[in-house]
């Protein structure tokens, strides 16, 4: 029973990590009429919160060390329902970029925590579990894209319906309260004793890998819904395809961890990448001959190598705090990095008019990552980190 609870608790808690970022899409032509955004300025509000993913991780030792498990993810919580109810006023173009900081340093207290307590948690289901709450995490993007614009017809004005998400996260705040959820406390070195990551080139190319990986899904989710928008589609059709994309992105998460039983996750890290790639390209030179294929496979192969990142940085370290730090690391390094891939796209539909150079961004992207996976060689993980453990 204790296990279920548990794990329910973690799926709840991975579908709040995305509708602050998804629910933006098919309401774009609507908040930059409302806002006067430029393309360029709209995608800040992707852009923002995955760079504060990435700069809150680099503080995760502190974070850990002075909250814990428990109130690091209540305070997460708290955080991210604060910037989800700001939207539910009036938005302007000052409040919507706020909302996003907040947002974002809610969002990031989570990413921080729940590896590093999945970790001490599952230990002999790493794999399924690191899926799960990924696919959790992506099945909450499918919402944010489908029912924002499906409440935006039911409330008195439609930009209410970014701020709904708040009652998702104060909901799950109660729920992470509650006396049946259990949570282990976290058992931490003294602080000279943690890792210190940045010493390691492997946690810098790890870092990078990661940054990579998630450049594709952070430029997805901001200009698919407004791409399709431009071929006449309507806020609900676009923010469908963006639902597909995620709810195909949790097949991808569930499937791939679990198939990689070994600890040699690459030939899955290269299908994945590989399966988006034909997604970007299709998007590319065929964007109206099959667009739900399209988001598909972008879907499937983001998805599958999202988790599969996080468990391969697992990999390399035995002790669940500090393999923790490592993935914190690595988030910190990729997030910051990846975050910057909507406002380059933003601004490539700026200057040349269309989405074309920034899909073909993302085709360029995976043959570097095709070309990095092959060095994780689980063989040569022993002994990497433990003069700096």
């Amino acid at each position: 029973m204790r296990l279920v609870v548990s794990l329910t608790v973690l799926v709840l808690l991975g579908l709040n990590l995305r509708p602050l970022l998804t629910s933006i899409g098919p309401l774009t032509g609507e908040l930059r009429d409302i806002t006067g955004l430029s393309f360029s300025e709209v995608s800040l509000l992707t852009t923002i919160p995955i760079l504060m993913i990435g700069a809150m991780a680099l503080f995760a030792g502190r974070v850990t060390t002075a909250l814990g498990y428990r109130h690091g993810i209540g305070l997460g919580l708290f955080i991210l329902t604060a910037g989800l109810v700001s939207r539910l006023f009036e938005p302007t173009s000052t409040s919507m970029i706020t909302s996003a900081v907040i947002g974002g340093v809610g969002i990031s207290l989570l990413h921080i925590v729940i590896p590093e307590l999945t970790k001490q948690q599952y230990l002999k289901r790493l794999g399924l579990v690191t899926g799960l709450w990924s696919a959790a995490l992506m099945g909450g993007a499918a919402l944010g894209a489908v029912a924002t614009p499906w409440a935006a017809n039911l409330l008195p004005e439609r930009y209410q319906a970014m701020g709904g998400w708040s009652l998702l996260a104060a909901l799950v705040l109660v729920i992470w309260y509650l006396p049946m959820n259990r949570t282990p406390v976290a058992s931490i070195p003294p602080r000279h004793l943690l890792l210190r990551a940045y010493k390691s080139p492997r946690a810098w190319v790890l870092g990078a890998y990661f940054a990579l990986v998630n450049a594709g899904y952070a430029g997805f989710i901001a200009w698919i819904a407004p791409f399709y928008a431009e071929f006449g589609w309507s806020a609900q059709a676009s923010g469908n395809l963006l639902a597909l994309f995620s709810l195909v992105q949790v097949i991808g998460a569930l499937v791939l961890p679990a198939l990689s039983r070994s600890q040699d996750r690459r030939p899955w890290l290269a299908l994945a990448v590989l399966t988006q790639m034909v997604g970007f390209i299709g998007l590319s030179w065929f964007p109206n001959v099959s667009p739900w294929l399209w988001s598909a496979l972008c879907g499937f192969g983001l998805g599958g190598a999202f988790p599969l990142c996080i468990v391969m940085a697992l990999d390399h370290i035995d002790n669940p705090v500090q393999a923790g730090r490592l993935v914190s690391f690595m988030q910190g390094i990729g997030f910051m990095f990846a975050s910057f891939m909507p406002l380059i796209t933003g601004w490539f539909r700026d200057v040349s008019g269309n989405y074309t150079f920034g899909w073909q961004l993302h085709i360029a992207v995976g043959l570097i990552i095709l070309a990095m996976t092959w060095q994780f060689n689980p063989r040569g993980y022993k002994g990497l980190f433990n003069s700096l453990e």
